[in-house]
């Protein structure tokens, strides 16, 4: 299953078992396991002209061995139809700056970027950041 990720400005794809679980964000700073819950909105980390979204955020979790991610997204739908998803040719992945993206997607006859959001997760739970969201960090 294909669930599709809508932020302020952008669409993205992901697949369903990438995401532990779609809800409300946690309320604590740590799970009941006791693993620290690191937390970002998925739009600005991607995209710098993407804006913070406000109001209500879904929170798609993510379980990692010693954290847990939650990413914050305005809208989340699981796809009925799911759509083929096309492959980065290799030339493209080697040029990636970090590998976060599967594929593209064909939707409404626009395209839309296939992430990994595990490996998003986990490099989010290491500080790893783009260029653009490190210099915002606190």
């Amino acid at each position: 299953m294909i669930l599709l990720i809508e932020t302020v400005a952008r669409r993205y794809v992901c697949r369903q078992n990438d995401v532990d679980t779609v809800g409300l964000p946690a309320a604590t700073e740590r799970d009941a396991r006791g693993r620290a819950i690191v937390r970002c909105q998925l739009g600005p980390l991607l995209d710098p002209a993407d804006p913070p979204a406000a109001g209500r955020l879904h929170a798609l979790t993510i379980t990692l061995r010693r954290r847990v991610v939650e990413l914050g997204v305005p809208r989340v739908d699981l796809l009925a139809e799911p759509p083929p998803i096309v492959p980065l040719a290799p030339f493209l992945l080697a040029r990636l700056q970090l590998p976060w993206v599967n594929g593209v997607a064909l939707l409404d006859g626009q395209p839309v970027i296939a992430l990994d959001l595990r490996r998003l997760a986990a490099d989010v739970a290491l500080g790893l950041r783009l260029a653009h969201a490190a210099k915002d960090a606190p």
